[in-house]
């Protein structure tokens, strides 16, 4: 491929890869994806040699002028009226100048137009998504970018050559450089290496400064259900079938799965009207951040020493305000600068966050201490039995059927495992219950259907609980979801989300309890679930090292950078002890051979002293030892010849013959060919010698650079 092709088709390439970043987005409209897409096509076919693809949208220079305006214009009305926003406005914007460009690439500054517009693309792509692919984006743009400017640059020199008139002594050169030969292509391609591995230690060393100046819309979050303050029955059940990733959790202190299956709660509730539940205790107040910059929740009947329970977890962007966490929760550290908890320890941001977060949580998971076991009857506070014991007007039949599952005078926590054993063992589980309305939503699962999902599994064991005066709630949030083996984390989808419920303990606390049957999934082929884990770790990394990398992050792997440093100085400090040691016993028994056989030694000194004196004869035999190394050569050739190039033109103008600005060399040497006859003998070999060295590359011998030297001063005599 000649260079001038190769030249285009970078350059639409380039154009291409930035426009992709936008397209892949998805906030491209459809018939401006289409507009670019058709433009850029067009220019590639231009490229590849299919004649002028522009030949049917040729336009005057006015006429494109006008359309520009237009499209100007009807971005502030886009901006105000249409998008609402200044970065899609702007991106519509863009791309009509790509369009526009596309089609008028004649000149170097349109090639330079179009490169800022796709670099402007790329950037754009940034703002509107977080995603893995922008990695392939980017590695493909900084690729594309570097052949570009390099072959841009190349055919820059190729038309001053050609505008110098020896554009037949460089094609005369043993490479050609009019083609793109297998050695360029495969050093262009390491120096794209070499600078993507530049940019990578430039974002791990450059500050960060904090958050960027666009968030996605809210209009693209994750529509979520069950964690308003009030739920109707069924909520839950309405996205068990969505695999949409809501986040992502690692517990720090845990190496594998854990044993027991584990809860994300994200709210909780007291109130049962007999259809919905809703929460008395939802006004919130600020938490206190702790000198660690931990939001501390008060939590009150905790045992001093329960294990705690740490989470990492990476949250996507949710319709929700709500942090999740393993309950109970105990303390949240973020970046967020207020955390707000309710009367039922549900904490929340106040806001709704407009893109995907990271959090820590640390919990302390309860469990039923030995105390409570075998407790018989509890005397709760009056506010827990008013709110944990409320019942809705009738519910006689479902208290007969709770006195039939448990024991009379058993202990509270036989009679709510009794409970949880009735409801898995007796009822099915099924998201397909019809559309007939139920009057008693509870009764008519218990009663009639007998199946139902997890809402109306945990809402019926509240019930039954209530009736036997044992306080209970019902909690919402997402069960534990899907271990990563490659990455180390869960990974929670909305099919995860989960209603239980939380039974009150007098020693114990609040404690978990899940009525609903497990039911196996229908998974993929193996292989597809593998190739799955490990496409989302590689996710996570990106979200993790890239998105959100921080200054302290930076500061962490430079404390890591000097521990590994000082491991490493003590380890060298260490080898060279025992090497030192060891050579010290080396000298120790060379001395004793040395008194025993001394003309053994002698020998020795004799015979390396004749050696190093054979290989310093022959070195100075062949004058190799002195001989400078030649460097830089072409480089002073240039220089030379220049120089007397120069001297020849300001001989020349002193004697009212000028060279013109626009002039090449050998037109300027025709001309005195034609006016100074007598000059012309020194004049004409002179230039060409200069233009087959400066642009021909053609190397300059001692012989050349003498007959150079005579033609000058041939040429200074002249009167």
């Amino acid at each position: 491929m000649n260079l001038d092709a190769a030249f285009r088709l970078s350059s639409i390439l380039l154009a291409t890869s930035g426009f992709a970043g936008l397209v892949l987005t998805g906030e491209l409209p459809a018939w401006l994806a289409v507009a670019g897409g058709a433009a850029l096509a067009t220019g590639l076919a231009h490229a590849l040699g299919y004649g002028p693809a522009w030949g049917l949208f040729t336009l005057s220079q006015q006429t494109w002028t006008g359309l520009m305006i237009a499209a100007f214009l009807f971005m502030f009305a886009d901006l105000f009226w249409i998008s609402g926003d200044l970065l899609p406005a702007g991106i519509h914007f863009l791309v009509a100048l790509m369009v526009q460009k596309l089609f008028t690439l004649r000149e170097r500054k349109d090639f330079l137009h179009l490169y800022a517009i796709s670099l402007m693309e790329l950037l754009g792509a940034a703002a509107l998504t977080l995603e893995l692919w922008y990695a392939a984006v980017f590695a493909a743009y900084l690729l594309t970018a570097i052949w570009t400017l390099l072959l841009y640059h190349l055919r820059s020199e190729a038309e001053e050559a050609q505008a110098a008139g020896v554009a037949a002594l460089a094609a005369a050169q043993a490479h050609q450089p009019g083609t793109i030969t297998s050695r360029f292509f495969w050093s262009t391609n390491g120096i794209a290496i070499g600078a993507l591995c530049l940019t990578l230690l430039i974002f791990i060393v450059t500050p960060r400064i904090g958050a960027g100046f666009f968030e996605k819309n809210r209009g693209d979050l994750i529509r979520m259900s069950g964690f308003s303050e009030k739920v109707d029955l069924g909520m839950v059940g309405s996205v068990k079938l969505d695999n949409t990733v809501v986040m992502r959790v690692e517990f720090p202190d845990h190496k594998g799965p854990l044993t027991e299956r584990t809860y994300f709660r994200g709210a909780s509730y007291d109130a049962y009207d007999g259809r919905s539940w809703s929460n008395t205790l939802h006004d919130r107040q600020l938490l206190a951040r702790s000198p660690e910059g931990e939001f501390v929740v008060a939590a009150d009947g905790l045992p001093e020493s329960s294990p705690a329970l740490r989470q990492d977890i990476l949250v996507e962007a949710l319709d929700t305000s709500v942090l999740f966490g393993v309950p109970l929760v105990e303390s949240v550290k973020g970046t967020f600068s207020t955390v707000l908890v309710d009367g039922m320890g549900d904490v929340s941001l106040p806001y709704v966050p407009a893109t995907r977060f990271q959090y820590s949580i640390r919990s302390i998971p309860t469990r039923v201490s030995g105390d409570d076991h075998g407790q018989t009857q509890a005397d709760y506070p009056e506010s827990l039995r008013r709110r944990f014991l409320q019942l809705p007007a009738g519910s006689q039949r479902v208290a007969e059927l709770a006195r039939q599952i448990v024991q009379p005078a058993a202990p509270s926590y036989d009679m709510a495992a009794a409970v949880e054993r009735h409801l898995k063992q007796s009822y099915q589980y099924s998201l397909d219950l019809g559309t007939s309305p139920a009057v008693n939503p509870v009764e008519d699962f218990l009663f009639v259907r007998k199946t139902g999902y997890c809402d109306h599994y945990a809402t019926a064991m509240v019930v039954l609980l209530r009736t036997l005066g044992i306080p209970a709630r019902l909690a919402t949030g997402f069960a534990q979801g899907e271990w990563n083996d490659v990455g180390g984390y869960y990974t929670v989808r909305q099919r995860d989300a989960h209603a239980w419920v939380e039974v009150y303990f007098p020693n114990s606390g609040w404690v978990t309890f899940d009525p609903t049957p497990n039911v196996p999934l229908a998974l993929p082929h193996p292989l597809v679930v593998k190739a799955g884990k490990v496409l989302d770790s590689i996710r996570l990394k990106w979200d993790r090292f890239v998105i959100r990398y921080s200054f302290r992050d930076q500061v962490a792997m430079a404390q890591g950078v000097r521990e590994q440093g000082e491991a490493v100085r003590v380890g060298v400090a260490a080898r060279f002890v025992t090497l030192l040691r060891w050579g010290m016993e080396l000298r120790t028994r060379i001395a004793h051979i040395g008194q025993s056989s001394g003309w053994l030694m002698a020998g020795g000194v004799i015979a390396l002293c004749a050696l190093a004196g054979f290989i310093l004869s022959r070195r100075f035999r062949h004058g190799s030892w002195w001989k400078p190394r030649k460097v830089g050569g072409s480089t002073t050739q240039h220089m030379a010849v220049s120089k007397l190039y120069s001297r020849m033109l300001q001989l020349l103008r002193s004697r009212g013959l000028t060279k013109a600005p626009g002039m090449t060399p050998l037109e300027f040497a025709d001309k005195i060919a034609r006016e100074r006859m007598e000059a012309s003998q020194f004049v004409t070999p002179l230039t060409e010698l200069y233009c087959r060295v400066r642009f021909g590359q053609i190397p300059l011998s001692p012989d050349d650079l003498m007959r150079a030297q005579a033609l000058l001063a041939n040429l200074h005599a002249m009167p």
